[in-house]
């Protein structure tokens, strides 16, 4: 250090905090950086805290002690353990049947001194490390316990969320074979009633193709990855084809649909403005716009700023 004041005086008012506030800084960064002044500090609070535990500081140092000092945690436990070692001590010193005679002196018994010093005998020095090592070890496994548990809590956390999300799953899964049946169940109550109402042909010695022939399909939400392609059979006669596109959600108040050929790469047929009905969308173009190949029909949603979104693709494939 460039200058040498008392350190031990100043050591000790440093670690009461008496000092003024850039006297303390100052001792601060100093005793990171000057080994001297380092080793001074933890002698004078090796002696401070031997000193309080004896009850041998004025009533001022021992108010700036505890006011001070002892504003952390690990400082009390070492305080208390202090105060420990020197009460085992004393009544050691008493039980001896031949006492020591010389000149009294001041004993350290703060942990530091007690491991490292000259004095107490091997007895002592065996116990000492014992409670020692056994405090660090209980501290471990406490700390190791409540590590475990809380994992153990995150993992139950993370199965509940997977057990609600493959519930929820299949609560949408039922919900769509669900509105998948009744769509099917709705396209066969309109064509029998279509059937009941058109005029029967007249009867001649052979029969003409039906009239008017309409051919249905229904297409799920398509999905992610690959997914079986509808085929829709196109009889002769057929002249009208009816598809009801089931939606994942109605997420748009106005749809768009288009019929679209991917080999040409041209729009066939394209239907605006649809309203989507529980069941999804239910649109019809005539059959003839079908030769035996693959075709999709794209669904856009119209937005509310005139703009508008693809929201899926619906493949499916004609025979003849």
């Amino acid at each position: 250090m460039s200058e040498n004041p008392n350190h031990s005086q100043v050591a000790v008012q440093y670690l009461l905090g008496t000092l003024s506030e850039s006297e303390t800084e100052r001792l601060d960064e100093l005793s990171f950086t000057d080994d001297e002044f380092a080793e001074s500090l933890r002698a004078a609070e090796n002696d401070l805290m031997d000193a309080y535990a004896q009850g041998e500081l004025s009533e001022a140092d021992r108010k700036q002690f505890v006011l001070h000092y002892l504003g952390t945690t690990r400082k009390r436990e070492r305080l208390k353990f202090a105060q420990g070692l020197y009460e085992w001590a004393e009544r050691e010193e008493s039980a001896e049947v031949k006492p020591r005679v010389s000149e009294p002196r001041k004993q350290h018994w703060f942990p530091g001194r007690v491991l490292f010093g000259a004095q107490p005998l091997a007895v002592r020095w065996g116990a000492a490390l014992a409670a020692l090592i056994l405090l660090v070890a209980t501290g471990i496994l406490l700390f190791q316990n409540l590590r475990l548990r809380q994992q153990l809590r995150e993992t139950q956390a993370r199965s509940d969320e997977l057990r609600q999300s493959e519930q929820k799953l299949q609560e949408e899964m039922q919900a769509q074979r669900s509105a998948a049946a009744a769509a099917e169940q709705e396209i066969a109550r309109l064509q029998n009633e279509r059937q009941r109402s058109e005029p029967e042909p007249a009867k001649s010695g052979t029969e003409p193709a039906p009239a008017g022939g309409i051919v249905s399909l229904i297409l799920a939400p398509p999905l992610r990855g690959a997914a079986e392609v509808r085929t829709l059979s196109v009889p002769p006669g057929a002249n009208r084809v009816r598809v009801l596109l089931q939606l994942e959600a109605a997420d748009y108040s106005a749809y768009r649909v288009e019929l679209v050929d991917p080999v040409a790469r041209q729009t066939l047929w394209r239907r605006p403005n649809l309203k989507p009905s529980r069941q999804g969308l239910d649109i019809s173009f005539p059959a003839d716009l079908l030769k035996p190949r693959h075709y999709l029909l794209r669904v856009i949603g119209i937005t509310s700023g005139a703009g508008s979104e693809i929201v899926g693709d619906y493949p499916f494939k004609v025979v003849r």
